[in-house]
């Protein structure tokens, strides 16, 4: 007979007979709670419990179910967001169990995210907690700035648009001046299709949405603040025919579709909305990536150098808009060593040289103005700068399983940033010292706009103070939770405060002169100032605090308040009202 290996063949007898009994083998009644001989001779009797029988077959599979549906009950706890959530149906009203204080979002996919380094980004939750905020800030950011389009212009009809000559003319020029050396995408065949378009031969092709949105985007760069491009809306017609275009756009496999998201992407990005630019930028590096994948324009070595300039363009405003929101990314970073840089050698300007004459109105003789050669070396510092900050710019390393400041790292780190200074041209070097804060700071809120060359430098060395702080920062971090902190580390928290001084001046200086980026300025002012704020609490650091540092303080909290790039952006409202709170009751 068979027999199964995993199943005992001796069936267990209960036990029966008391203590006593059982010792002196005789047979016990099983009378309780005494029987009989243990009655009749006032014996204690005890009985011995019963030893358990093993679990049977069906009951081992309802207890594995059992587990596995507590497994999906934990599960499905971080998706829900009351707090006394229950299983929909359940007549018992079975509470799940829930993560304390988890932020109840999808972006966030670690369940490790409280022992995580806090890097200086509003997006990372363990920063959020240290700061004293919530973790789900960047969140709240992103739903704000979804929710809330009512200062957006909606698609609208093209068909019977006239543009005005000379008022097309005069964005295409401020185009030029101020926003074409930020993402050099423009052909150089570009200003031919502009005035073919604007003469009255717009139709539903990409080269009109081309036409439209620079337009736009020049007609947005001509206000002298962002509050006034808002009221007096001198963009709407442009940009609400350009989007009634964007099906076509869409449907076309092209380099033109690909220049044309870029556009709608800037022209987003310039008037504060972060979150459509975005949507934006990531089709047009779709596109942009299965065009090189196709081996399109392989051929056409024209048409591939502007590809090239669009791809390195998508890679800037992406990296941008990606650092401090949780973004969705298109994978534009596993091709930055495989696409060519840009040639420098050819021309850039979207124009002939003999077309200049109908921008004479426009592009006055300007010895302050950015050189074409200036502006070449500006768009590869910034492909290097962001290189930089993509691959490394934290100095920690790994000790016990723990994120530490690595001092050695932060020179190696400071190293790379000084030879990237090194690199720059003489006309976009910057005074790299820690620049106090003073009250013509403030003055970025004023209607006159600096020179394309020192709005660039000033960019730059925004840049370079901004690395500079989030390559020290680990060192402030380690010190708010080290009763003795060591001298190396003390000395590099000074070089924080002096980048965060630097930065913040040079910030205030950025916002008046860049319109590329309104929103990602006041977010980077936001967390470094919050994460400086933090660094004053600790005792140990209040030596290498000078009263410029609070004095910066004072500036970032007055940039919130005065700026005009607030009152259309929800997010930037919510965190001018932690920042000003915040600066109030540490000042």
């Amino acid at each position: 007979m068979s027999t199964n290996a995993n199943v005992s063949s001796t069936r267990q007898r209960a036990t029966l007979a008391c203590d006593v009994c059982r010792s002196r083998r005789t047979k016990c009644d099983g009378v309780k709670p005494s029987c009989s001989f243990c009655e009749a001779h006032g014996i204690l009797c005890n009985y011995r419990s019963a030893a358990p029988l093993a679990p049977s077959r069906t009951e081992l599979e309802l207890s594995s179910i059992k587990e596995r549906l507590e497994d999906m009950c934990s599960l499905l706890s971080m998706r829900l967001v009351g707090s006394n959530s229950g299983i929909s149906g359940s007549t018992a009203g079975i509470s799940l169990p829930r993560f304390g204080g988890y932020p109840m979002d999808e972006s966030i996919i670690s369940r490790n995210w409280r022992s995580e380094f806090p890097f200086m980004t509003i997006q990372t939750p363990s920063t959020m907690l240290l700061l004293g905020l919530n973790p789900r800030l960047a969140a709240q950011m992103v739903t704000e700035e979804r929710t809330d389009v009512s200062t957006l212009t909606p698609p609208g009809e093209f068909r019977g648009f006239k543009i005005q000559y000379q008022d097309a003319i005069s964005a295409f020029g401020t185009f030029y001046k101020k926003i074409h050396h930020w993402f050099p995408v423009l052909p150089p065949d570009c200003f031919d299709i502009y005035l073919d378009k604007i003469s009255g031969n717009l139709d539903s092709s990409s080269n009109s949405c081309l036409v439209l949105l620079i337009a736009a985007i020049g007609s947005v760069a001509q206000c002298s603040s962002l509050s006034v491009a808002y009221e007096q809306q001198p963009d709407a017609s442009f940009i609400a025919g350009a989007l009634s275009i964007l099906p076509n756009v869409n449907f076309e496999f092209s380099l033109r579709s690909v220049q044309c998201l870029v556009l709608l992407s800037i022209y987003y990005n310039c008037i504060g909305k972060p979150c459509q630019a975005h949507d934006y930028i990531l089709m047009a590096s779709c596109k942009a990536q299965a065009l090189f994948k196709c081996h399109l324009y392989d051929s056409d070595d024209a048409a591939m150098e502007i590809l090239r300039r669009s791809f390195w363009s998508i890679l800037l405003i992406e990296t941008e808009l990606g650092y401090h929101i949780d973004m969705p990314e298109s994978n534009i970073w596993k091709f930055d060593d495989r696409i060519l840089l840009p040639g420098v050698h050819d021309s850039w300007q979207p124009f002939r040289d003999d077309q200049c004459h109908l921008l004479d109105q426009i592009l006055l003789p300007d010895h302050s103005a950015i050189t074409p050669n200036d502006a070449k070396a500006y768009f590869l510092a910034e492909i290097l700068m962001c290189r930089m900050i993509r691959r490394c710019t934290t100095s920690v390393t790994i000790s016990h399983n723990r994120e530490v400041y690595a001092p050695i790292v932060a020179v190696e780190l400071a190293h790379q940033l000084e030879s990237w200074y090194d690199h720059l041209p003489l006309g976009l070097r910057f005074d790299r010292s820690a620049i106090p804060a003073h009250d013509d700071a403030m003055h970025y809120a004023s209607p006159h706009s600096l020179s394309t060359l020192a709005a660039v430098t000033n960019f730059l060395q925004m840049q370079y103070h901004l690395v500079l702080a989030g390559i020290y920062w680990p060192a402030i971090y380690s010190i708010i939770y080290s009763d003795t902190p060591a001298a190396e580390t003390l000395a590099d928290s000074a070089l924080f405060f002096g980048a965060y001084t630097g930065f913040i001046t040079s910030a205030a200086g950025a916002i008046r002169s860049c319109p590329q980026g309104p929103w990602s300025i006041h977010a980077n002012i936001f967390i470094t100032t919050m994460a400086a704020l933090k660094g004053t609490q600790s005792p140990s650091l209040r030596p290498v605090i000078s009263p410029i540092v609070i004095r910066s303080f004072t500036v970032a909290a007055e940039i919130f308040q005065t700026s005009q790039a607030i009152p259309t952006s929800p997010s930037l409202r919510r965190i001018r009202s932690i920042l000003t709170e915040q600066v109030g009751n540490k000042i």
